[in-house]
C-alpha cells in the first residue's frame, strides 16, 4: 500500500521495519542514532504536505531502495576519517544523511538547486534538530567554482543525480587532492575506469563494491574514486556543457 493509503504511524513502522531487515541482510551496523535518524525522517517524510521528494510511495521499497541502499555507503573503506562531505542533488537528503547516520563525516553538506527539496530538507533538520549538517542551495558546478566550496571536501557523494561521466566533473570540483568521490551506479551504466577524460578529472578509479538489495529489488555498484590533482580552473562548466560533452 502507498503513503497516502496507509496511516503516519502504520507507514512508518513498516518502513522502520523493513529498514532494519534489510541492514541485517547487507551485513551493514548502524548505530542507534542512525536509527533514529531514519525513523525521525520517516516521521517527518510521512506528514510532508509539500512537493514530492522521493519516488516511492510503498514503504519496504521506500526502506531498501532509497534508505538501505543509501546506507550501503558503509561498504566503503576509510570513506571520509572524520572531514567534510557534500552530497550533490540530495533532493529528500539522502545518501548525505547516511553519512551523518552512520558517523563517518564531521560535517556533511546537502547540495540541491531546487528550492523544493532545501525546503524539505530545512524542514526536516529543524525538526530533528540535527547537528553538523546543513543545506546549499546551490546548482552543483557553481558551488564548484566558488572559492568557498571549491575543492574544500573530503568526500562528494552522488546518488541518482546524473551519469557517472558528468556526476565525476561536478563531484572533483568540489573535492580537495586525496578526497573521495562516490557514484551510485546500475549494472547497466558504465563506469569510467581511465583515459584522458578521466585524468582531466583529476580522479582515479579506486574500487567497484558490487552489492544487491533484498528482496531481489535490485543490485548496484558504488564507483570509489580519488582525487589525486587539482582540478584545471577552467572546470566543472556549466551543466549543459558537460551533458553536451562530458569528458569521460
Amino acid at each position: 500500500m502507498s503513503k497516502k493509503e496507509l496511516d503516519a504511524d502504520v507507514f512508518v513502522a513498516g518502513a522502520l521495519d523493513a529498514f532494519d531487515k534489510a541492514m541485517q541482510d547487507m551485513g551493514i551496523k548502524v548505530p542507534q542514532a542512525g536509527r533514529t535518524v531514519v525513523e525521525e525522517w520517516l516521521e517527518f517524510f510521512a506528514g510532508w504536505k509539500g512537493r514530492r521528494v522521493a519516488g516511492f510511495e510503498d514503504p519496504c521499497e521506500l526502506a531498501v531502495k532509497l534508505l538501505a541502499d543509501s546506507f550501503a555507503v558503509a561498504l566503503v573503506d576509510g570513506i571520509c576519517s572524520g572531514g567534510k562531505a557534500v552530497d550533490l542533488g540530495s533532493g529528500n537528503g539522502w545518501p548525505g544523511l547516511a553519512l551523518s547516520a552512520l558517523g563517518h563525516c564531521g560535517h556533511v553538506s546537502l547540495l540541491d538547486s531546487r528550492e523544493g527539496a532545501c525546503e524539505f530538507l530545512r524542514g526536516f533538520l529543524r525538526s530533528s534538530q540535527m547537528s553538523r549538517v546543513d543545506v546549499l542551495q546551490v546548482r552543483a558546478e557553481e558551488a564548484g567554482q566558488d572559492p568557498e566550496c571549491r575543492e574544500t571536501y573530503s568526500l562528494a557523494v552522488s546518488r541518482a543525480m546524473a551519469m557517472p561521466g558528468i556526476a565525476l566533473e561536478l563531484c572533483s570540483g568540489l573535492v580537495a587532492v586525496g578526497g573521495k568521490a562516490v557514484l551510485w551506479t546500475g549494472p547497466e551504466q558504465h563506469v569510467p575506469q581511465s583515459g584522458p577524460g578521466l585524468a582531466l578529472t583529476g580522479m582515479e578509479l579506486e574500487a567497484e563494491i558490487a552489492y544487491a538489495l533484498p528482496w531481489n529489488m535490485g543490485s548496484r555498484i558504488l564507483a570509489v574514486y580519488r582525487k589525486v590533482r587539482p582540478l584545471s580552473e577552467r572546470y566543472p562548466r556549466r551543466y549543459a556543457a558537460i551533458g553536451k560533452k562530458p569528458l569521460v
